[in-house]
């Protein structure tokens, strides 16, 4: 094969790679905001009474220049105190399609890890996993009920300090 032959066949394969980073990208967006929306939906009612609120800021660092577009941290004040941190961090994770750190602010230390898994290869279809550390083998799905107790777990231990 020739320089020019070489040539062609970097340049093609730099393009794919390039079209299939921007699918990662639009995705790993996609499902982050989405995760956001969805826990406004579950406390509509503690925000419309503002028991809660919620606060977004830019990413202040990625994995990928690229990423840094269209990610926001999620702020959510918890009584007008306590705030929790959700901080998509990437999606260069093994075993899942990209992850979120979940903790109290001042507590990034006791974080938890939120995995956005793929559920089926051939379709964009995903479910956020709870990992509170390396060792845990169940798979725990994230949703209102196991928000809640987690969020229930750190007040509980903020009122013990």
């Amino acid at each position: 094969m020739g320089f020019k032959e070489k040539l062609v066949r970097l340049s093609e394969m730099n393009k794919y790679r390039a079209g299939q980073m921007a699918a990662v990208r639009d995705t790993w967006i996609r499902e982050a905001n989405r995760l956001h929306e969805e826990i406004e939906n579950w406390f509509h009612e503690y925000l419309e009474q503002g028991y809660m609120s919620v606060e977004y800021r830019e990413l202040q660092y990625a994995e990928c220049e690229d990423f840094f577009l269209g990610i926001r941290i999620m702020e959510l004040n918890l009584g007008g105190g306590v705030s929790v941190i959700l901080e998509p961090t990437g999606t260069n994770v093994i075993g899942a399609f990209g992850k979120t750190d979940l903790y109290l602010r001042g507590h990034k230390d006791k974080k938890i890890f939120l995995l956005l898994i793929r559920e089926e290869e051939e379709i964009e279809r995903f479910h956020w996993e709870v990992w509170k550390n390396r060792k845990q083998r169940e798979q725990i799905l994230f949703d209102k009920k196991i928000f809640e107790e987690i969020l229930d777990q750190w007040l509980e231990r903020l009122a013990k300090i």
